[in-house]
């Protein structure tokens, strides 16, 4: 018997509405990227040939080259959590600092803190790029570590506070930003605030060889 041959025909298909989907997520996309803003503390860390990265759970305190002692805290929630500890844990110490709702939510919308908690009311309602101002001028004078005014020791006991109560862990996740030519007294002074708080784990940030960041 003989076989019916089927005729063939070329296929075509409209890409008119898939490109049009494409474009539409590539403009998504692009008005919604949210860029990593320039730091309001410019400082070059040593190089060295690590890969490990740090991830936006640490606490970060970076020395400038002045031995300044700023602090960064990834996440929000816990820059709330901490602020909150901390008023918490040195109430009667910090009794004439006015603790409000403004105050605070100020505190958890910046990158990062450097200043005497006496300066907190005023340095809370700056944005970025009034803080980067300050810090240019030379008016943001970092976080007391001195032995008589060792605020920096305060905040670690937050974050530790804060860590074993919502992480279950005993330390909490530190690391240790410094400038290639800042003192390492102010470094030294750093590391040791952590051992007194007892606190033995942390990382120090470095700039890769190649370029790229630790």
């Amino acid at each position: 018997m003989a076989r019916f041959k089927v005729k063939k025909n070329s296929t075509w298909v409209d890409m008119t509405p898939m490109c049009d989907v494409a474009f539409l997520l590539l403009s998504f996309f692009v008005l919604t990227a949210k860029f990593k803003p320039s730091e309001i503390v410019t400082i070059s860390p040593p190089t060295s040939s690590a890969t490990e990265e740090v991830a936006d759970k640490f606490v970060t305190f970076t020395i400038d080259k002045d031995g300044k002692v700023f602090m960064a805290i990834g996440k929000q929630a816990k820059r709330e959590q901490i602020f909150d500890k901390f008023f918490e844990i040195n109430k009667a110490k910090y009794a004439n600092i006015p603790v409000t709702p403004a105050i605070k939510k100020g505190f958890a919308h910046q990158d990062i803190f450097g200043s005497p908690i006496s300066q907190l009311p005023s340095v809370a309602t700056k944005d970025e790029g009034e803080l980067r101002e300050l810090f240019n001028a030379g008016k943001l004078t970092g976080i007391p570590t001195d032995s008589t005014n060792n605020q920096l020791g305060d905040w670690i006991m937050a974050a530790r506070y804060v860590y074993a109560e919502t992480e279950n862990e005993d330390q909490p996740p530190i690391a240790i930003k410094g400038d290639k030519d800042t003192n390492i007294k102010g470094v030294k002074r750093v590391i040791d605030i952590l051992k007194e708080k007892d606190v033995n784990r942390y990382k120090l940030i470095t700039v890769l060889e190649s370029g790229g960041a630790n």
